[in-house]
């Protein structure tokens, strides 16, 4: 069940309390922890699972390990949500929705995160703006590219791992997300991306 939902709705209106902003850099670490007990349930699931009949052995090893990659990647990620530090500092009050400091760096001026987020974008572009895009379908059309990804990698040596590592700063995390080819996979969302490189309105 999401957090917060209709029993805390419920105990801020009994209270009288005003509710408080969602701060998105706490959201994603919550939603990260949520996918990484999804991924742990699905995989001991995946595990325990007696093999049905006509399946054969092959089919079920490569079930579970689609699932021990994907909980790896989501572990992966919330270790890089939980190690990015804070703006949130408690004498300085954060932006909403970006959680940048108002006093220091407001998110109306902001600073570009570089070609690497115009690069996921182009890739959206080539497949139609489609609304999500498997983690691994966007690394494979982005090894294609030329140049320096970020940090020390190029775009050649780009893994979802490390494509994971340079987004994770401007608030990009995958999604399970179902894709119109019936797959559901770790995603990157064209809403999240634009997000990032776009203006907070909300100041």
């Amino acid at each position: 069940m999401p957090f917060p939902n209709f029993l805390d709705d419920f105990a801020a209106n009994l209270t009288g309390a005003t509710p408080h902003e969602t701060n998105p850099q706490h959201r994603a670490i919550l939603d990260a922890f949520t996918d990484v007990q999804n991924c742990d349930l699905r995989l001991l699931t995946d595990i325990a699972t007696a093999i049905e009949a006509g399946k054969g052995t092959a089919q079920q090893l490569e079930a579970c390990a689609d699932a021990l990659i994907e909980r790896l990647i989501a572990g992966y990620e919330l270790s890089l949500l939980l190690s990015t530090g804070c703006c949130c500092a408690q004498d300085a009050e954060p932006c909403v929705p970006c959680g940048l400091e108002q006093d220091e760096e407001c998110c109306q001026e902001p600073e570009l995160p570089g070609s690497l987020l115009e690069a996921c974008l182009g890739v959206f572009a080539q497949l139609g703006d489609p609304y999500a895009v498997a983690s691994a379908d966007l690394v494979d059309a982005l090894r294609d590219l030329p140049g320096i990804a970020g940090k020390h990698w190029r775009y050649s040596d780009l893994t979802q791992a490390r494509l994971a590592e340079l987004l994770a700063p401007h608030g990009m995390r995958t999604r399970d997300v179902t894709l119109p080819d019936g797959r559901r996979r770790k995603s990157y969302q064209r809403d999240a991306l634009l997000t990032a490189t776009g203006v907070c309105t909300s100041c």
